[in-house]
């Protein structure tokens, strides 16, 4: 059994005392002042952060509320303030206040947002349990289930963050989302150091930071296209300048990329461009509205036809026979791994990675501890 599935007792009281701390969340209104609240959370030693934010309809999040706990209070930021919240970059900012999560994911971009800081340093507890022995996507009430025995109601992340006056039972969620991510670091702190894995939990933290600094998405624009890589090069080449015009029309009027243009209206135009070239009649698959609005313009940008230079992306290219067979042994390989580990096999290395490898990748996170876990692996062909 992993240490993580160990349950930690802790007393009535305390209990008691974080579920008190839920019920009276503090609050922190626009016109309200926060440096009575930036006294109290500067001087603790880690401090829990979650955001809720909606992204339902636009490019990027909406953040709603800010919770902060240092696991005796909670504070409820209201996001939608008027004025800077350079008291939270401050504290994101800060190098002796481990900043805990849990699955950081788009928390990030929030961050950016309102503050334009990332938090540093970062402890994800949902990894930190993941090396622990836990599956890789563990929820938050299930982890503090399983390190508590304590039952948090769920099933409230979809609500509308953005709207006034937020809920109570809206408001008592968010504060259980920080409540517990004191406690949770610590216990697994306790469990990471015991197995010497501190290390790991600290460079892929340090790697998921780096990255959002760094504005770096992993997946390739073409490849965010579902479908894409049944295409040939040419329909391919037709379909990266497509890409290019929907990211930017998202980017520009905040809406999700399938709102500017879906994505097999998209193929079935890069096919049509092959056929019909740049005319009237490569853009029929397209709606109609959309036609009437950007067409002519749209045609105008094709008019300089696809990039010369361009190259099928590597993960568009299907692996040939040698490749397939050492993916077969490197998953192998993996699973063997991470069995003598206790941990999922993709906190390792997922088949998509894996298949990285075998085109000839060198990606960053070799250089890490998955590079000495992998070190035995045989190398590709």
């Amino acid at each position: 059994m992993s240490y993580c599935l160990q349950s930690l007792r802790l007393s009535t009281q305390e209990i008691e005392h974080a579920r008190r701390a839920v019920t009276e969340a503090r609050r922190l209104e626009p016109e309200g002042s926060l440096e009575p609240e930036t006294l109290q959370w500067s001087n603790a030693t880690t401090i829990g952060l979650d955001t809720e934010f909606v992204r339902e309809r636009t490019f990027y999040p909406r953040p709603g509320l800010i919770q902060l706990s240092d696991g005796q209070t909670v504070w409820l930021l209201d996001a939608l303030a008027p004025r800077p919240i350079t008291q939270l970059g401050e504290l994101l900012g800060r190098p002796s206040q481990v900043k805990i999560l849990h699955a950081v994911g788009e928390d990030l971009e929030v961050f950016q947002i309102l503050t334009g800081v990332l938090p540093r340093p970062l402890f994800d507890t949902q990894i930190a349990a993941a090396m622990l022995g836990q599956p890789l996507q563990l929820r938050y009430e299930h982890l503090v289930l399983a390190c508590f025995g304590v039952e948090l109601p769920g099933g409230k992340a979809r609500s509308d963050w953005c709207k006034r006056p937020l809920d109570d039972s809206l408001l008592e969620y968010a504060a259980q989302d920080v409540i517990w991510l004191p406690r949770l670091h610590a216990h697994l702190t306790d469990g990471l150091a015991a197995k010497h894995r501190l290390q790991w939990l600290e460079e892929d933290c340090d790697r998921l930071v780096a990255s959002a600094a760094s504005n770096l998405d992993a997946t390739q624009p073409l490849d965010r296209v579902k479908g894409a890589g049944r295409l040939d090069d040419t329909a391919l080449a037709w379909l990266s300048v497509l890409v290019r015009w929907r990211d930017h029309r998202a980017r520009e009027r905040d809406l999700p990329r399938s709102f500017v243009l879906r994505d097999e209206a998209m193929l079935d135009t890069a096919v049509r461009l092959v056929r019909h070239g740049p005319t009237p009649a490569a853009l029929e698959g397209m709606p109609k509205g959309l036609q009437s609005r950007h067409g002519e313009r749209l045609l105008a940008l094709l008019q300089n036809g696809p990039p010369s230079d361009f190259r099928r992306p590597a993960e568009l290219m299907q692996l040939d026979q040698d490749q397939r067979d050492w993916l077969k042994l490197a998953q192998q390989h993996v699973r063997a791994q991470a069995e003598a580990l206790e941990i999922d096999p993709a906190l390792i290395a997922s088949k998509r990675e894996l298949t990285r490898l075998a085109r000839g990748e060198h990606p960053d996170w070799l250089q890490g501890w998955r590079g000495s876990v992998l070190a035995d692996l045989p190398k590709p062909a």
